[in-house]
C-alpha cells in the first residue's frame, strides 16, 4: 500500500484553494512556515482561517481559506525567468526546485502562447505576484510533507475561462459549467497539471483523511477543493509503447525529433538503424509514453517525422521509488539518483550532466569524476 492523493476539482480550483485543503488535511503550518523559510523571500504573510460554507443542500461544510498578504513592495511585473532564478536560490531539495519551476514553466507557457512573448522574458501579472509563488510552493511542499508518493485528479471544472488557463488545460480533462464568471485560475490549472495523474476511475482507493480549501467567493457553492488522502494498492503503472519504421526522412532531422519528444512527456526514446524495405536503410523508433502524453506524443510525431502511420500498445511497468539528492563532493554539489525497492536502496546513480559539466570545467576524464563520486557515495552511504 501506498500513501496517495486525491483532488476532486469539478467545480474549479485557484492557488490558495489547493493550498488551504492540504492544510485542512492536516498539513502542519508551523512545518510549511519553516520550509517556506528557505525561500529567499521576506515580503510576505501566511494567513489561515477556518470558515463554513452552505451546500446546495443547506447544510454546512466547514474548510480552510490560505491567504498570502504581501508586506512592503513587490514587483508584480517579476519575471519567470527571475522567479525561477528565485527557486533556484532557495535551500529547497533538488527535487522540490524542480517541481515548482516545472509548475510556473506551465504557466509561463501558457501565457506566452497567448501573449505570443518569449518566455524567458515574459513579464505579466499572474506569475509576478508573490502570492502565486508561495501558493505554487505551499502545495509542492505539502505533499512532500505529507509523505504522498502520488497525486490524483478529477476532471477541471471551468467557466468564463481565461486565455492562459484554455492553453495550460490543453490535453487534461475538463468540465463546462454554466457559472456567470471564472472558477478555475491560470495559477490552479498549472498546479493541477503539473503534479498531477488525471484518471476517470480510481479504484482500491482507501480514504483516511479529508480536506477543504475554500475560495474567496461563495459561489459556486461551497466553492470549494476537496483533497482526500488515502492508501492505495500498489500496482503496475500504465504506459504506451509506440514504434514506426521511417526510410525517407533526412537522418540530421531524427536528432530534433528525439529531444522534442523528450521535451514533452516522452519517458523513453530509442532509435535503431536497420534495412527495410527495398533494401533501403531505414530507421526504427520505439517511444514510451505515459497514457496522458499519448495524443500529445503523436501530433509531435506526425508533425517531426515522415512517418505515415506507427503501431502502438498499452503495457505495464514497474518502477522503483527514486530520490534525488545533493551530495557534497571535492568538485562542488553534485546531484545523485537513489533508487528503492520496499525502502532499501539498492541503486545509485550520480546526475551525468552534473558530472559532465565537472569534467569538461576542470579538464579531468568523465570516467574519473564518476570514480571519485562513487568512492565518496562509499565513505558516507549512512549519511545518504
Amino acid at each position: 500500500m501506498k500513501k496517495v492523493g486525491y483532488f476532486e476539482v469539478f467545480d474549479g480550483c485557484a492557488g490558495d484553494m489547493l493550498a488551504g485543503s492540504l492544510i485542512d488535511a492536516g498539513l502542519d503550518i508551523e512545518l510549511l512556515k519553516k520550509e517556506l523559510m528557505k525561500l529567499p523571500l521576506k515580503n510576505y504573510q501566511i494567513q489561515t482561517k477556518k470558515i463554513k460554507r452552505k451546500t446546495h443542500f443547506g447544510h454546512f461544510i466547514e474548510g480552510t481559506q490560505f491567504s498570502v498578504i504581501p508586506v512592503g513592495k513587490w514587483n508584480d511585473k517579476t519575471s519567470c525567468n527571475e522567479i525561477c532564478k528565485i527557486i533556484e536560490k532557495s535551500l529547497f531539495h533538488p527535487d522540490i526546485k524542480e517541481k515548482i519551476i516545472k509548475i510556473f514553466d506551465i504557466l509561463a507557457e501558457g501565457e506566452s502562447r497567448v501573449h505570443s512573448e518569449e518566455k524567458k522574458k515574459l513579464h505579466f501579472h499572474e506569475v509576478g505576484q508573490i502570492d502565486a509563488i508561495i501558493e505554487i510552493a505551499t502545495v509542492v511542499i505539502g505533499i512532500e510533507l505529507l509523505e504522498i508518493k502520488k497525486v490524483f485528479s478529477s476532471s477541471v471544472g471551468i467557466s468564463k475561462i481565461a486565455p492562459a488557463t484554455i492553453e495550460i488545460l490543453k490535453g487534461v480533462p475538463t468540465i463546462i459549467k454554466n457559472v456567470p464568471y471564472e472558477i478555475t485560475t491560470p495559477t490552479g490549472a498549472s498546479i493541477i497539471k503539473g503534479i498531477s495523474n488525471f484518471s476517470s476511475e480510481l479504484s482500491d482507493f482507501f480514504i483516511n483523511k479529508v480536506g477543504y480549501g475554500a475560495g474567496t467567493r461563495e459561489d459556486p457553492s461551497p466553492n470549494m477543493v476537496k483533497f482526500l488522502i488515502g492508501e492505495k494498492k500498489d500496482e503496475r503503472e500504465s504506459v504506451v509503447f509506440i514504434e514506426t519504421n521511417i526510410d525517407d526522412m533526412n537522418p540530421v532531422l531524427i536528432g530534433h525529433l528525439v529531444e522534442k519528444l523528450y521535451k514533452d512527456g516522452a519517458f523513453d526514446v530509442s532509435v535503431f538503424c536497420g534495412i527495410g524495405k527495398k533494401n533501403r536503410p531505414v530507421f526504427k523508433i520505439e517511444i514510451i509514453v505515459p497514457e496522458e502524453k499519448f495524443q500529445k506524443i503523436s501530433k509531435i510525431l506526425f508533425e517531426e517525422s515522415t512517418t505515415l502511420g506507427f503501431r502502438y500498445r498499452k503495457e505495464n511497468r514497474v518502477i522503483l521509488e527514486r530520490k534525488i539528492k545533493e551530495i557534497e563532493t571535492e568538485f562542488g554539489k553534485i546531484k545523485v539518483k537513489f533508487s528503492y525497492l520496499d525502502g532499501k536502496l539498492i541503486n545509485i546513480s550520480p546526475e551525468y550532466e552534473d558530472c559532465k559539466k565537472i569534467s569538461e570545467g576542470k579538464q579531468i576524464p568523465l570516467k574519473i569524476v564518476y570514480q571519485k563520486v562513487f568512492k565518496k557515495l562509499e565513505n558516507n552511504l549512512n549519511s545518504c
